[in-house]
């Protein structure tokens, strides 16, 4: 009896086939910000095998705003931010150089990149903001490997706060010391400084001059201040004196400010 064709032509695809050949792998669920894992406390680890994911047209366009150089293997997940204290993306520990994109909104409907980096990214925002994260390869040369993505709170907000006493003085040599108040928390005094400008007009000539003062004890207590501001066209003198000055007090990820613009009374040598 002859054998129906169609064993015939499986019998000799079989024969075509290569040994050892597999069906290709399919790519994980959230290959797609569509398919987003979705992150519901902080903190959250998650490892996954992310050798069969892809990479496409929005995540090169996102890359645009990011600049990474490769953007293979990347998979999704989405955050909504209950407090708006903001979270931490940790990839470091992935057997892969891994990067990490944070994008506010759906990024196929207008979503735009907040942060990105290699290997640590955060974002503090406002309450009830949903962030989608990439984690992806940033080696053109592969494609990913065991991603281990750790979710975590970001510290407390860094706090700030500013006084510049109503007097200052001009000395012999042009320049102008200024004093006042500062507290800062939550920050790295040596990534913190209180710095500003001041204009004088003495004649018919309009001094300008800088200061700047670092490093600021971050303990949150109030200290004194003083800086020294110097210009290169002419002297300090008696008499009024516009001054602006800004305290910056910046934690690992983010910074406060304070600002406080005001005319202070310049005795000269302290007269």
């Amino acid at each position: 009896m002859r054998a129906p064709r169609l064993l015939v032509a499986l019998a000799a695809a079989a024969l075509l086939a290569p040994i050892g050949a597999t069906t290709a792998s399919a790519a994980p669920t959230n290959d797609t910000s569509a398919g987003a894992t979705a992150i519901t406390s902080l903190p959250t680890t998650i490892t996954q095998d992310t050798t069969t994911a892809t990479t496409d047209s929005v995540d090169a366009s996102l890359n645009e705003q990011c600049g990474a150089p490769a953007t293979n293997g990347s998979v999704w997940f989405t955050y909504t931010d209950p407090t708006g204290d903001g979270m931490l993306v940790d990839v470091a520990q992935s057997d892969f150089t891994a990067g990490v994109m944070i994008v506010q909104g759906d990024p196929t409907a207008g979503g735009f990149v907040v942060a990105c980096g290699p290997e640590v990214s955060a974002i503090r925002g406002e309450a009830g903001t949903t962030y989608y994260v990439m984690a992806f390869s940033d080696s053109p040369a592969k494609t990913g490997g065991t991603l281990v993505a750790s979710f975590e709170p970001l510290p407390p907000a860094p706090v700030s706060t500013l006084t510049v006493d109503p007097r200052a003085t001009a000395y012999k040599d042009g320049s102008l010391r200024l004093t006042g108040s500062y507290s800062c928390s939550n920050a790295n005094g040596f990534s913190s400084d209180i710095e500003g400008q001041v204009v004088q007009r003495v004649g018919r000539v309009k001094i300008n001059g800088f200061f700047f003062t670092s490093p600021l004890e971050c303990d949150g207590a109030v200290h004194a201040w003083e800086g020294f501001a110097f210009s290169d066209n002419g002297l300090f003198a008696g008499g009024k004196a516009a001054n602006v000055s800004v305290a910056f007090a910046c934690g690992d990820f983010d910074c406060a400010t304070s600002f406080v613009e005001q005319t202070v009374q310049v005795s000269r040598n302290g007269k």
